[in-house]
């Protein structure tokens, strides 16, 4: 038990906490969820409503009893802000596999590590806790940001969808990013 406790709650980290999304986050989820920055990052620049958000939640919650995806609220650890959305979908138990996504709505708070302890808190959640050994992530070519985090943590990248993204008038390349068990535990 002792062993256990010592390497702590996959849900805490340095600087985050992930908690379960409530219907009562959506007023803070829709304050900067419509930005056109933080919907061209995460690849569709038509605005959602918070009725669609409200949909969403109930979609998240019907999905996690199922074990089809876990969605996490990201908080700032010692203010309790609320940060953005994270959360492993897509998952194959048969392959023990899944897909990772990763919000920090307000730009104020990129570049401030908080993208980076979540997907640490995310892997050690899917791959100690759920037993997955494989997770992989989806980037736009031009989120050169997201994909030097993605990096620094010990995804590679292991192909393209070619042209896969249409925005703003052009395609872009979407790239494919994995990580394994064995990579996380190094």
């Amino acid at each position: 038990m002792k062993e256990i406790l010592e390497k702590g709650s996959p849900f805490i980290g340095e600087k985050v906490k992930l908690r379960p999304i409530e219907k009562s986050d959506i007023d803070k989820i829709m304050e900067h969820w419509n930005t056109y920055e933080s919907r061209i990052f995460l690849g569709t620049i038509i605005p959602m409503s918070s009725m669609m958000e409200e949909d969403w939640i109930n979609s998240v919650h019907q999905r996690r009893k199922k074990m089809e995806a876990f969605y996490f609220a990201i908080e700032d650890k010692e203010t309790k802000e609320f940060l953005g959305t994270c959360g492993l979908e897509s998952i194959f138990w048969t392959s023990r596999s899944a897909v990772l996504g990763i919000a920090i709505h307000n730009p104020e708070n990129h570049n401030k590590g908080f993208g980076t302890d979540t997907m640490k808190c995310l892997l050690k959640f899917g791959f100690n806790i759920l037993n997955l050994n494989r997770i992989e992530l989806w980037v736009m070519e031009y989120n050169k940001r997201a994909i030097h985090v993605y990096e620094k943590i010990g995804f590679q990248e292991i192909g393209k969808k070619r042209q896969g993204h249409f925005i703003q008038g052009s395609y872009h390349d979407i790239i494919v990013m994995d990580i394994l068990k064995s990579d996380f535990d190094e």
